[in-house]
């Protein structure tokens, strides 16, 4: 005899929640992670209509909405816990959502972040980071003129008790902003600017203290 297990009733929990123009340039959308269910709402003036209600292979551990140039309405990255990844478009004329790109983030050797994962994308869309792993930035550049994404790469950081990081706006170059803990509990800020083109940081302020 065979037992065949599924689960009946679908994940309630919200573990993300973002706004943005995601099914077309005009509607407003709230886009609400559920572990491995992603649901679309539209804001109206009645309030919020559901949309669509669509399953993800794998728990949702980063959301984000972005615009690349050249697009109209917003695209979905999303990721994993295992480091899975895929960009989501909404075709409006197929009324479906489309795969723009996918991918395996996940690296062999690593310790994983105890604060979990952090995605971040630049305002101006130069770049997506991950930090997955202690004393690892992942960032992965968006070429400008198309909107593809490129090969990611690993950047070093310096700190290991990281506990948030953010990209800053209106900067030269894409900019992060790390806050980080050191070995006396004192709590630091540092930010970096990232060269993709060469894989580097291009260097770092004197941290403060908050």
């Amino acid at each position: 005899m065979y037992n065949y297990v599924v689960t009946a009733q679908k994940p309630t929990s919200v573990s993300g929640a973002i706004k943005g123009n995601f099914t077309s340039p005009t509607d407003v959308n709230l886009i609400i992670s559920k572990s491995t269910r992603l649901e679309i709402h539209n804001l109206t003036p009645e309030g919020l209509e559901p949309f669509l209600d669509i399953g993800i292979y794998g728990r949702i551990a980063t959301l984000e909405l972005f615009r690349p140039k050249g697009e109209t309405q917003d695209l979905l990255f999303l990721c994993t816990d295992r480091c899975k990844f895929c960009v989501l478009a909404y075709d409006s004329e197929a009324g479906e959502i489309v795969t723009r790109a996918n991918g395996d983030l996940q690296d062999r050797n690593g310790k994983r972040a105890e604060v979990g994962q952090i995605g971040i994308i630049d305002p101006d869309c130069r770049l997506i980071g991950l930090h997955i792993y202690d004393g690892l930035f992942k960032v992965i550049p968006v070429d400008p003129e198309t909107g593809k994404l490129e090969e990611a790469f690993n950047i070093r950081l310096e700190e290991l008790d990281i506990m948030d990081i953010k990209f800053l706006h209106n900067c030269e170059r894409p900019t992060i902003i790390v806050l980080y803990q050191d070995a006396r509990n004192a709590r630091h800020v540092k930010t970096y600017e990232v060269l993709a083109g060469e894989r580097v940081w291009l260097g770092s302020l004197v941290p403060n203290e908050c």
